[in-house]
């Protein structure tokens, strides 16, 4: 069964891995509000558009304004455009303890930027697309020394004829899988269960049990 976690909107479980969610680093001599504000900056690195970029407070402004052909993109972009995406998220993730534990919590489910709008950085919305974003996320996952690969689906997806009080699931599987929880949860903390428990909802027969 495929470990999948689709994320997109800032306000959505899974949302601080969208290069619109707030969060600040320094870099450069900026402050930048989020990674989507540095990437589109650097496609301006050396004029005067780097700064103007810096200000602008939204990240949807920001990316409108990078994405405006009057200005000079630089000329070497599409060749280096995915390394800068990669440093931003970097940076964003190196300066933020708390979203770096997210990102590590998921393990080795495959990460989706899950839109129709973006059919480069993210899947198009079906799938067809490069999914771009949710790459190089995983890339920078396994790169920091505290990953461990270790991903758990709840169990009324990984074991759904399974009943969480059935005697023998509870001495058997169910156990194994109840302390493979038990320890995720306290490697990664309190953020990282939160938004786990946002994206996997129980359905409405197990709500009641659970």
């Amino acid at each position: 069964m495929d470990k999948v976690i689709n994320f997109y909107n800032t306000n959505k479980a899974y949302g601080c891995f969208s290069n619109f969610y707030f969060s600040p680093f320094q870099c450069k001599g900026f402050t930048w509000r989020t990674s989507e504000h540095y990437f589109q900056a650097m496609k301006f690195e050396g004029t005067e558009y780097f700064e103007e970029l810096s200000k602008i407070e939204k990240p949807m402004d920001v990316a409108r304004s990078g994405r405006d052909r009057n200005k000079p993109l630089r000329s070497d972009w599409e060749s280096i455009k995915d390394e800068v995406m990669f440093e931003a998220l970097k940076l964003k993730f190196d300066s933020n303890e708390d979203l770096r534990k997210i990102l590590l919590s998921t393990g080795d489910a495959i990460l989706v930027e899950h839109t129709s709008n973006d059919s480069y950085w993210g899947d198009g919305g079906d799938g067809s697309g490069k999914n771009k974003l949710g790459i190089l996320l995983m890339r920078l996952r396994a790169q920091y020394p505290e990953y461990d690969g270790e991903f758990y689906l709840p169990q009324w997806i990984q074991y759904p004829d399974n009943p969480p009080f059935d005697m023998f699931w509870r001495m058997g599987t169910g156990e194994t899988h109840t302390y493979h929880m038990y320890m995720w949860s306290q490697k990664w903390g309190e953020l990282a269960e939160k938004e786990y428990e946002r994206y996997f909802e129980p359905p409405i027969e197990w709500a009641s049990i659970l």
